[in-house]
């Protein structure tokens, strides 16, 4: 197997020319096979015949895609970084590029080794369809009786764990109530604009209703003022998540229940007769999610994040197999970092900068890499405290978006 990074050219960068035609595969935390050639007359025999059979093995797997490309593009993978191949000047005929939609992806030019770099690559046999198939379904269906044994768990909860849980997990995975109730006490409606006149009007808009103590209920988004979703927050008398629901603009309705542990909260897709682990988070003993684990559809664990707590309980670090994010925060008060880095762990090299702080009535965010601007964003600050408008800035320092809030208590 041809390893990229061990290459003294790689042939798979995360930089790309950007007037490169670009053959787009979004297949974020799923499994994608790219059998490549220049011109079908550069196609082996052997080449053909293996494509042909991993189409075959995984024709009825939603979440594995056998590509097969026979013009030259530019090959972006679109997993949690931007990957890109592209031929130019290397001369290959042909090969197979394996991606497991999370990390960087490999690629192997000898069809006598196609098999053998996914088996090593993915760490699983290979097998034609019929056997694969059986397999694949056997393997989903105990992780389905897994998840729905962890439904029928029971755990008693008392104020204490839910007080704790709440106070000290981390925002990403419990929202948090606002201190200031006069902004989050009823609904909060936001409309879009194209420019600062508020002439030119999105055709999104959205709606976010919260309780008494602060806390959501109920997330909505409109395109012209149709519904387009709807996200439903239902809590114990503790106030903890016991679940949340999702519908879409078909009505097609996705459940995700909450699951506490001692040592850890589990969410549970459930479909009709169906459930499958989505998340798992692992605490250690100050209720602080130390790990969280990440799941696809069929049980297969697609990522692993690990976050780190400074004395105050704040996250300043998290990290998985190929980025590290690095929080820093103004001083001990401060809930909300003031400058966050997120550096690539494979090359150890900044990334990108996020770069927060207040300016009078102005809330200020910057993204940046290096010492190039991103995206910039200004929120205006009411006497309350209360977002009143965001307006948000290209890389050219072009007004792309105008949002504003309109409060009803």
């Amino acid at each position: 197997m041809l390893l990229l990074s061990a290459c003294s050219k790689k042939l798979i960068t995360n930089s790309t020319e950007p007037d490169a035609e670009l053959y787009e595969i979004d297949n974020k935390e799923e499994v994608s096979l790219v059998f490549f050639s220049f011109g079908e007359t550069n196609e082996s025999e052997k080449h053909l015949a293996i494509y042909k059979r991993f189409a075959e093995a995984f024709e009825s797997i939603e979440e594995v895609h056998v590509l097969r490309v026979n013009d030259s593009y530019v090959f972006e993978f679109k997993n949690y970084g931007y990957y890109y191949f592209n031929n130019n000047g290397t001369k290959l005929k042909s090969g197979m590029i394996l991606s497991n939609g999370v990390d960087e992806p490999i690629i192997e030019t000898n069809p006598d080794n196609y098999i053998k770099a996914y088996e090593s690559y993915f760490k699983v046999p290979f097998h034609d369809k019929i056997e694969c198939v059986k397999t694949r379904e056997e393997e989903i269906a105990k992780r389905q009786k897994e998840s729905r044994q962890k439904l029928e768990e029971k755990f008693k909860i008392n104020e204490n764990y839910a007080t704790r849980f709440i106070k000290n997990s981390n925002i990403l995975i419990f929202p948090k109530a606002s201190s200031n109730l006069s902004c989050l006490s009823g609904k909060v409606i936001t409309k879009t604009f194209n420019d600062s006149t508020k002439t030119t009007k999105c055709i999104m808009r959205s709606e976010t209703l919260y309780d008494k103590n602060g806390l959501e209920k109920q997330y909505t988004t409109f395109i012209n003022d149709a519904l387009q979703s709807e996200f439903m927050y239902y809590r114990n008398p503790y106030n903890l998540i016991d679940s949340t629901v999702q519908r879409d603009a078909k009505g097609v309705k996705s459940k995700y229940v909450y699951k506490y542990g001692k040592n850890q909260c589990t969410i549970i897709n459930v479909d009709g007769k169906n459930a499958m682990i989505s998340k798992v988070y692992h605490l250690n003993n100050k209720f602080q999610c130390i790990k969280e684990e990440t799941f696809n559809g069929s049980g297969d664990l697609v990522r692993t994040t690990f976050s780190k707590y400074d004395e105050w309980g704040r996250v300043i670090e998290e990290s998985d197999d190929t980025q590290k994010l690095q929080y820093e925060y103004k001083n001990q008060q401060e809930d909300f970092y003031s400058n966050l880095k997120n550096y690539d762990l494979k090359d150890n090299v900044l990334l990108s900068e996020n770069i927060r702080y207040e300016e009078g009535n102005k809330s200020i965010f910057i993204l940046k890499n290096k010492d190039k601007i991103l995206f910039k964003s200004i929120a205006l600050i009411n006497s309350n405290k209360c977002t009143k408008m965001i307006y948000n800035y290209d890389a050219d320092n072009k007004l792309t978006t105008v949002y504003e809030y309109f409060y009803e208590n």
